[in-house]
């Protein structure tokens, strides 16, 4: 073969090794984001629930305007999904705060999302 040839051969196998370094970098990304919007879904129907309780009269079960009686098996009956692990990460009368511990890594770290819930509003962190 011609020394220009063997160049195109070369070129074309760097451009193929570039492709596709570029499209696994893109496909994690996309995979983290996804992770995470799926863990915000999550919390936020913990969020409803644990709402619904504050909510909710103490002749009825629920919290009487108070948070602190509150337990995460009240919310949910696993802690774990495909998403993530969730956990209640504290609690006092008018706020709870909810943590979401992903199962993808990114990074050489995993990802994590906490969310603060009182009555009126949610307020979510993005840990990592």
């Amino acid at each position: 073969m011609g020394s220009q040839q063997l160049l195109l051969i070369v070129l074309s196998m760097v451009i193929t090794g570039i492709a596709i370094t570029v499209a696994i970098t893109i496909f994690q990304a996309n995979a983290v984001e996804s992770s995470r919007a799926s863990m915000i879904e999550d919390l936020l129907y913990f969020a409803g629930r644990a709402r619904d309780y504050y909510v909710r009269p103490r002749a009825l079960g629920g919290g009487g305007r108070d948070f602190t009686g509150l337990k995460f098996g009240m919310l949910s009956k696993m802690n774990e999904n495909e998403n993530g692990r969730y956990t209640l990460e504290s609690v006092s009368q008018h706020e709870i705060v909810l943590k979401a511990i992903g199962k993808i890594v990114a990074d050489n770290d995993t990802i994590a999302v906490r969310m603060k819930v009182n009555e009126f509003q949610n307020t979510i962190e993005i840990l990592h």
